[in-house]
């Protein structure tokens, strides 16, 4: 392969200016000599060349040819051939359409499969855009999830923690973040993190060696390319087509390596956001900004439109477009001294005449333009055989020291100038690093006494009133019981349900399984609250709060948003009853509001409040902390009637449906039920982790659960005792929110994973699964007679999964 001379091309992608966006190098591969190079000279000469990717396009004997309008492209990295990657495909199309004219051309052939190209005009003049192959998953794990299980072996552990970001709140989001495949063989992390400081701070620890921790699903999808890409949600915009247009800001990185601009994984993440939207039939566009960091700008074009998939309601991706410029930055068709030079007529470029005479007989144009070159216009250049003279300046010795003396001046006072830059630059950082120590001693104070008030607090002995004072320095805190007027409405009320629940039977025209396993989405809508966290419906509208600080209230027949509070502190928790809506917050209020207005506000918590529960007679409400209590409320008097103490931080909480009980859900994994008329603890039971939420059942003796970075939902029965209590695990995914139905026949879910239904048949005394879709959502509630389902998603996307009509 010695003789074997190709010509090349070199790019900058996704921009249009030389020296941003993302380098490509093009080698054209001549029909003649196809068969002489192969795999192994290919990888050669991407490693050479020892960009991001190196594309070689075939081309025809008698290029440019009008009888054929697809032209076929291998991809290279470094070390090893792609089935598909956004920016070589870009970076060809580019140079096929607008660089070489080929306007016949229309197809790319892939790996992958064939791409369709375009030209675009009108604003997005300049632009091409390519069709892209897809074949969309989401894989079943996550980092998270994958780490939790108890199957996972130690050096998988160790191999994950090791590679993930040291900054928390980034680990958080690693571990978190969907794992999505845009065709088999390019996998990508999508870690989504809530702010540009962030993305500074995202370079991770280390790499992680995917292909040895079992992250992906088996089979075809195991074998893949995966990286980590990060990306932060931006505004919107109108596009030139008139549709809005989200903004993300993105970077892909691997420990020691940033890409400026990858197509492929800006593919993947725009699918999986409008999957998340869930847009069916309805056009989603992104612009996404890559390579800022690196001082490689780059800007990327998604357009991708959703449809169904299947009878389960799923949606999947119709049509992925890709978009954006180029720039042609290395021009020519030798790097070669010319032997035997001649000159263009119409440009004056000069060229070796042996490559210019094959390359017009292949194109048939002069290279660079879009003009017609014949043999004819090639001049031969003769060279001079005299010797020009040297410059007198250099002729005498008094002249060649006085040149010596100009380049010394120029040298030292460059010198100094640097010096002197230095010194500032010393000066600043000096004053950097003594503003940064201040900042880690002022934290570093704050963080021991929050540190010593958890203590204290966490030796808070919890008692009932004792007759005498208190030994030694713990502090004893006395359980409040409810008012006596409050303690007769519970036990009427409970005597009343206990008594009709028993012969209740299922209402006529209560959803029966294939009304359930037939539920898909009907309606969405974006919400004003961007990081939704809760959910409750009363009638014909749910509430739905956000962490931004802001309720939303959407009329699900209508799919508007009507009202929206400011509520000024984020919303962790959202209750309905009547026409009140109570709202718990961050920083530990709890709020109610009537028809709009504020009627009242409690500051319950020394902390986070992080549950809200309405007993079932409708009078009082009960909210929970992490300051390990709970707090009971008179919602007819608007005041605080009872408050008790736990020895843990309090997470999830939720009436029994006979409003005797309340259980409370702890940070370290039990689940405590109450006397709800006196405060005093009934059970505990044991999740083993965090608990995230927890719904009772209809059924009156059941109540399930689910923990953080937990796969499965766990069935309790009241009867029972330790282990034995734990009927039935069910895998649900990471369940984030549980809704039992009027019936206790169906229990769904809603997770990062998607919303499922769980089903308990009574005869058969068996579970079964009629509904999982692969929407994500935060929060869940059943609609009238089970036949409906509303949920909501992080990003602040409501949705109804109904009957078709």
């Amino acid at each position: 392969m010695a003789d074997l001379k190709l010509d090349f091309v070199t790019l900058d992608v996704f921009t249009d200016t030389r020296f941003l966006g993302n380098p490509l190098a093009v080698v054209f591969v001549p029909a003649t000599v196809r068969n002489r190079l192969d795999q192994e000279t290919k990888q050669r000469i991407a490693r050479e060349f020892n960009l991001s990717e190196t594309v070689f396009l075939h081309t025809l004997e008698n290029e440019p040819s009008t009888g054929s309008s697809t032209r076929e492209i291998d991809i290279f990295t470094p070390r090893k051939e792609l089935p598909f990657a956004g920016h070589p495909t870009v970076g060809s199309a580019y140079l096929i359409l607008h660089h070489f004219g080929w306007g016949h051309v229309d197809t790319l052939q892939t790996k992958a499969g064939p791409i369709r190209i375009e030209a675009l005009a009108g604003q997005a003049a300049g632009r091409i855009r390519a069709a892209i192959p897809h074949a969309v998953r989401i894989h079943q794990h996550s980092l998270g999830s994958l780490l939790s299980a108890p199957s996972t072996e130690p050096a998988t552990a160790s191999a994950i923690e090791q590679g993930l970001s040291p900054h928390a709140d980034i680990r958080a989001a690693e571990l978190s973040a969907p794992v999505v495949s845009i065709v088999r063989g390019m996998t990508f992390v999508l870690v989504r993190l809530e702010n540009l400081e962030q993305l500074a701070r995202a370079p991770p620890a280390a790499d992680i060696d995917f292909d040895k921790i079992g992250l992906l699903d088996e089979g075809a999808w195991k074998e893949s390319l995966v990286v980590r890409y990060y990306y932060v949600l931006g505004g919107d915009e109108a596009s030139a087509g008139g549709n809005e247009r989200t903004n993300i800001r993105t970077r892909l990185l691997r420990s020691g390596f940033e890409d400026p601009a990858t197509g492929s994984a800006a593919c993947t993440l725009s699918s999986y956001l409008a999957c998340q939207r869930g847009a069916v039939e309805k056009g989603a566009s992104f612009a996404i900004t890559q390579g800022v960091e690196m001082g490689r700008r780059s800007e990327i074009y998604i357009d991708a439109t959703v449809q169904r998939v299947g009878s389960s309601g799923a949606v999947g991706i119709k049509e992925l477009h890709l978009g954006g410029t180029a720039v042609v930055v290395m021009n020519g068709i030798s790097g070669e001294v010319p032997e035997e030079p001649v000159v263009s007529r119409k440009t004056g470029t000069v060229f070796e005449k042996r490559l210019i005479l094959k390359y017009i007989e292949e194109n048939g144009k002069e290279p660079g333009t879009d003009e017609e070159l014949d043999p004819e216009d090639l001049l031969s250049v003769k060279t001079s055989r005299v010797v020009r003279p040297r410059p007198p300046n250099f002729t005498s010795l008094p002249s060649l020291l006085k040149a010596f003396q100009d380049e010394w001046d120029a040298l030292v006072l460059e010198t100094y100038n640097t010096r002197e830059q230095l010194s500032r630059t010393r000066e600043e950082l000096a004053t950097a690093l003594y503003q940064h120590d201040a900042a880690v001693r002022v934290i570093a104070r704050l963080t021991r006494e929050r540190d010593e008030a958890r203590e204290a607090l966490s030796n808070v002995t919890v008692a009932q009133a004792a007759a005498g004072p208190a030994n030694g320095d713990a502090m004893a805190v006395d359980n409040e019981s409810l008012p006596e007027n409050l303690v007769e409405h519970v036990n009427e009320l409970q005597q009343q349900l206990t008594k009709g629940r028993k012969k209740r039977p299922i209402p006529k025209g209560w959803a029966n399984s294939d009304d359930v396993a037939n539920l898909q989405q009907v309606s969405y809508t974006d919400l004003t609250v961007s990081q939704a966290s809760s959910l409750d419906t009363e009638s014909e509208y749910a509430a739905i709060g956000g962490l931004d600080g802001k309720l939303d209230i959407y009329s699900i027949q209508g799919n508007t948003v009507e009202r929206t509070l400011d509520i000024g502190e984020p919303v962790t928790a959202t209750a309905w009853t009547g026409s009140k809506v109570v709202l718990a917050t961050a920083r530990g209020s709890v709020k109610v509001f009537d028809n709009g207005s504020e009627t009242a506000s409690f500051q319950a918590h020394a902390g986070a409040a992080t549950g809200l529960s309405v007993h079932p007679g409708g009078r009082i409400l009960a909210s929970v902390g992490v300051d390990k209590s709970f707090v009971f409320y008179d919602l007819e008097s608007l005041e605080q009637v009872s408050r008790c103490y736990t020895d843990a931080s309090l997470t999830a909480c939720a009436f029994h449906p006979d409003g005797k009980l309340f259980g409370a859900g702890t940070q370290s994994g039990d689940i405590k039920v109450f006397q709800s008329d006196t405060g005093e603890q009934a059970e505990s039971f044991n999740l083993g982790t965090p608990v995230q939420t927890l719904v009772f059942s209809e059924n009156g003796f059941w109540f399930a659960a689910a923990g953080k970075g937990q796969s499965t939902t766990t069935i309790f029965d009241l009867r029972k005792s330790g282990p034995a209590a734990q009927v039935k695990e069910l895998q649900t995914g990471d369940a984030q929110a549980l809704a039992w139905d009027y019936t206790g026949q169906y229990l769904a879910t809603a997770g990062s994973m998607g919303v499922t239904v769980q089903m308990y048949s009574k005869s058969s005394k068996s579970w079964s699964e009629p509904l999982r879709t692969s929407t994500p959502a935060a929060a869940i509630r059943w609609g009238p007679e089970a036949k409906s389902l509303v949920t909501v998603s992080k990003e602040g996307v409501v949705s109804v999964l109904g009957a078709k009509e």
